[in-house]
């Protein structure tokens, strides 16, 4: 018996335009350097400080791939600040950090099906929550998720970002379940990739779906016991 499910976020329930990250990480600093200036620090002029918060992001990123361990942006953020002898207090750093997130949202675009599946299976009964890989804090994340009307739906929400793991590593999905008060084999996860999230979670002793929206079954040693082409179909593969 299903009593739960956890569903990955990007791919899954919502698409980010990676084709558009530099345009984000440029909407994203003006109003950072712009507080720094409130604030009455002086930063280098804002051009340089644009190069240097790239610079920042992608030794970020590359890094946690490489030890595959998840980015952690706001420790990052806050040691560049460091080293250009602007030293932010925690209040000042989360303030800072806060100033990027409304920009954010415009990168991110729900999948139309979401809300309305949500809905429907949360007055089915099922427990619902996220597990994602996302560099983005989790403040951030859920900010998106409130604009969009949908954090109320996912009491649980797991970030790598918090977390420090990357599905498919076990700890993330433990500590989803722990969350969750169920066991792993009366939960299913639906997410959009076979390497992370069908694999991880089988490993764990949960169901799978693959979200494939063109439609392929993967081959391999690892398959889900559900493909689906749209999140529509979800509720009627529970019953699997």
């Amino acid at each position: 018996m299903i009593d739960a499910v956890l569903f990955d976020l990007g791919d899954t329930l919502l698409h980010f335009e990676t084709e558009r990250a530099r345009h984000f990480l440029e909407s994203a600093t003006r109003p950072a350097y712009d507080r720094l200036i409130e604030l009455g620090f002086r930063p280098p002029d804002y051009r340089a400080y644009l190069r240097a918060v790239k610079r920042r992001f992608l030794r970020a990123y590359l890094w946690s791939r490489m030890i595959r361990r998840e980015a952690q942006l706001v420790e990052a953020f806050h040691r560049l600040h460091h080293r250009m002898g602007i030293d932010l207090d925690d209040a000042q750093m989360t303030d800072l950090a806060m100033r990027c997130v409304p920009p954010l949202r415009q990168f991110f675009v729900v999948d139309g099906e979401a809300r309305p599946v949500m809905a429907q299976l949360q007055a089915a009964g099922f427990k619902l929550g996220l597990v994602s890989n996302t560099l983005f804090p989790g403040f951030a994340v859920d900010d998106v998720l409130r604009h969009e009307k949908l954090l109320e739906r996912f009491p649980v929400r797991v970030y790598s970002s918090d977390v420090g793991y990357m599905k498919p590593h076990r700890r993330i999905f433990e500590a989803a379940i722990e969350q969750m008060g169920v066991p792993a084999e009366q939960t299913v996860f639906v997410g959009d990739r076979v390497d992370n999230d069908v694999r991880g979670a089988a490993r764990m002793g949960m169901k799978t779906i693959l979200m494939a929206r063109n439609g392929h079954t993967p081959r391999g040693r690892t398959r889900p016991d559900h493909v689906v082409r749209a999140l529509s179909e979800v509720p009627a593969a529970l019953h699997m």
